[in-house]
């Protein structure tokens, strides 16, 4: 009786057993902000070509550098004598909520760093600003076509430049908490003829 006991309870074991294994599992959800805008008759229109994602590279304690790639199109002006094309910085700092923390993102055009005080010129025709390597040598030779809209795409250079603890304070990458930090980056352009 014992032996029988035994068994029946070394069974009723492996079965218990076998009925609290349970598989796991997990989910998330990803959510996109979106949005869609087609604008095809202002005078200047800039498109970004994809969201730009910096990750932090432990063993050069510094944030990787990222293309932040556009469209451009513009309407040329019938008789314009000249064409300036300039960018600004408006607004670029990431910001992390748990902490307060904060990067600032710089944005170079060619080499050149944009900032909020002062326009970088990007073309100008007068004065023969016209980079070739910079994507941007069909709008100078489309700036007075009024019939065809031209485009091009080209690229700014984006880095993470400077990290703050608490908005204020700057602290290096290193000693910055693991953490997600968001926010925009805006950069104004602005397009004048002369007519």
């Amino acid at each position: 009786m014992k032996k029988s006991l035994l068994a029946a309870c070394a069974t009723s074991i492996l079965f218990c057993s076998g009925a609290m294994a349970a598989d796991v599992e997990a989910s998330a959800t990803a959510s996109w902000d979106a949005s869609a805008t087609k604008d095809t008759t202002s005078l200047l229109v800039v498109t970004p070509l994809r969201s730009v994602s910096f990750e932090y590279a432990e063993g050069l304690k510094a944030f990787n550098s990222q293309d932040g790639a556009f469209d451009i199109t513009i309407q040329g002006q019938e008789n314009a004598s000249d064409f300036v094309l300039t960018s600004q910085l408006v607004t670029n700092t990431l910001n992390r909520a748990a902490d307060g923390s904060t990067l600032e993102v710089g944005v170079a055009w060619n080499g050149e760093k944009l900032s909020k005080t002062a326009p970088v010129t990007m073309i100008d025709i007068s004065n023969k600003v016209i980079n070739t390597s910079s994507g941007l040598e069909s709008l100078a030779a489309g700036y007075d076509n009024n019939v065809d809209r031209t485009s091009t795409q080209s690229a700014f250079l984006f880095t993470v430049d400077s990290a703050t603890s608490d908005g204020s304070t700057a602290t290096p990458f290193a000693s910055l908490a693991d953490g997600y930090w968001n926010g925009d980056v805006k950069v104004q352009f602005t397009a004048e003829w002369t007519l």
